[in-house]
């Protein structure tokens, strides 16, 4: 029977999400669970040329927060209403990045470009020091995948290379090539994280994953983690009372914190935002930010530019923890420790004002193992999980790709915004402050868990796409978007549909009333409405205070 990404993505919702006893979801969740749908005009068979459940895992976890969005709006609004999602949006989510547009332009135009073109401070879109970012086949004959991260500097230099070059992208991709198979995969790994602090892993199998320490540590975890942190002195907190509002949405007055960069944690605030929060962003305007990627991630964000290693940014900062109602960290592994605002200090400051605060906190590896402090991205994590050898298999190599889309950074996004409303959901009963843990790696051993696409499908997505992709292992994430968004196109056309779309006014340095479009939401209610207060903007548009128009 052919699959049909509708029914797959309703049993992963019905059959893995909700009855995963770990979650411990509220009952008034499991009950409301009955009014939740998937639109019936999406796409039925599969179509992104990958071996993974990437649409329905995507539907079912976007099913999952808009239900338990369904039980905060009727406890806290007393509206009871049906919700319908649609598994053709929830596709287009894990790249909704690269949809956005400014005035009509894409974001590649030189007269968008040219805006944010100052915050790549390590100047991460030139070719050569970009492919610094890659799968490269090592001595050993395995393959690692080295991260320049947004300042590859530091890489080329554990690799003996030049900061800079003026190369094509085959020359570069080429001298790299030459470079790593210099060296044993365990050399770059250790030498990568543990003496130059930059991302990197050998690309490892499922199996090897399994089987590795960092595998075991983390095999039991859900998909993310609620530990409560009641103490005395912290009562029930209400949800806050609002002006009587049309959209009915559930965060509405709930104020977050977001101290993060690219995509994963970015994403998590995005859709709080969503959903009715208000978000403050710090961002620090002496560090390196992916300009591109700013446009979308800032949606609904008030960014406010704060440099936290100075008495003047902490003392912003801690004007705005006062109020806060979340505060999100997605640094490294102990970087906001280090500044002073560890994850005790946070819930302290919940403590001294009598009302619980919810510390959420994104990571690439997970938060146990040996692996927990390391540095990582997307393709980082797809790679030492073995996400990247079921893609590589399926198009018949035999060696890892990465993935295709920026997949499990947008889908770490919604369990993010889902480990939130749990945590809100707590508060409101027992007062109690909470940290929540969400990570890369979580996410992916759910997603392969899930297991593959049956043979047939497999099958039938190769052919699809054949004519017009022709990845190797070398595809980085700039080239692998390009690519798979040309196919996608091409193949499947129906997806783009403009209704699954939005405007809104934006702040991006052009003239008063510019537009941008955005991918629009991809949860559907009777009656609540999920929109951005406002529209994206770049690096310190904002006072460091919370906005007064709410």
């Amino acid at each position: 029977m052919p699959a049909i990404i509708s029914a797959e993505a309703n049993s992963i919702f019905r059959n893995v999400l909700l009855t995963d006893l770990r979650l411990a979801l509220p009952p008034s969740v499991l009950a409301a669970a009955s009014r939740t749908t998937f639109a019936t005009d999406s796409i039925d068979a599969p179509f992104f040329p990958t071996p993974m459940k990437m649409s329905e895992s995507s539907a079912a976890l976007w099913a999952l927060a808009a239900t338990f969005a369904n039980a905060i709006i009727e406890e806290r609004f007393g509206v009871v209403q049906n919700v319908s999602v649609s598994t053709d949006a929830a596709s287009l989510f894990v790249f909704s990045s690269a949809l956005v547009n400014v005035a009509g332009k894409q974001l590649q135009d030189p007269e968008i470009a040219k805006r944010y073109v100052i915050y790549d401070k390590g100047h991460a879109f030139d070719t050569y020091r970009r492919l610094a970012t890659n799968i490269y086949p090592t001595k050993d004959s395995r393959f690692f995948h080295l991260h320049g991260s947004m300042n590859a500097t530091p890489t080329l230099t554990m690799l003996g290379l030049p900061a800079d070059r003026s190369v094509s992208e085959d020359q570069a991709i080429e001298d790299y090539i030459a470079t790593v198979k210099q060296y044993d995969a365990e050399w770059l790994d250790i030498e990568s994280n543990e003496h130059f602090r930059q991302a990197g892993t050998i690309c490892l199998t499922p199996e090897e994953f399994t089987l590795s320490e960092q595998g075991k540590a983390i095999k039991d975890d859900p998909i993310y983690l609620l530990e409560l942190k009641p103490a005395p002195g912290l009562n029930s907190v209400p949800w806050p009372t609002t002006s009587p509002s049309s959209t009915l949405r559930p965060l509405e007055g709930i104020k977050i914190i977001e101290i993060a960069r690219v995509i994963a944690a970015p994403t998590i605030s995005k859709l709080a935002a969503l959903f009715g929060a208000t978000v403050v962003r710090v961002s620090c305007l002496t560090e390196p930010d992916m300009g591109p990627l700013l446009v979308d991630g800032n949606l609904g964000k008030y960014d406010v530019s704060l440099d936290l290693k100075t008495f003047e940014g902490k003392k912003a900062l801690d004007k705005l923890l006062e109020d806060a109602d979340v505060l999100l960290d997605g640094y490294r592994p102990g970087a906001l420790t280090r500044l002073g605002y560890s994850e005790a200090y946070i819930h302290e400051i919940g403590k001294r004002r009598g009302k619980g605060i919810v510390y959420i906190r994104e990571n690439c590896y997970g938060w146990k193992g040996p692996f927990q402090h390391r540095s990582g991205w997307q393709q980082i994590s797809d790679c030492v999980t073995g996400v990247s050898w079921l893609q590589g298999r399926f198009l018949g190599l035999n060696e890892p790709v990465v993935p295709l889309l920026p997949n499990s950074d947008y889908q770490v996004g919604i369990i993010g915004l889902i480990g939130i409303f749990h945590a809100l959901y707590h508060r409101v009963k027992t007062g109690a402050s909470s940290t929540v843990s969400v990570s890369l790696n979580q996410f992916n051993v759910f997603y392969i868990g899930l297991g593959v696409q049956d043979d047939e499908t497999q099958k039938s997505l190769r052919e699809l796409h054949e004519a017009s992709l022709s990845l190797r292992h070398f595809d980085d994430m700039h080239r692998l978007v390009r690519k798979t968004l040309t196919s996608l196109m091409k193949t499947t056309p129906k997806l783009f549909n403009p209704k699954h779309f939005c405007r809104i006014d934006a702040n991006l340095g052009g003239p008063e009333g510019e537009k941008m479009t955005y991918l629009g939401p991809v949860a559907n209610y009777e009656k609540t409405v999920l929109k951005y207060d406002v529209g994206s903007c770049f690096l310190n548009a904002y006072e460091a205070e919370w906005p007064h128009s709410e």
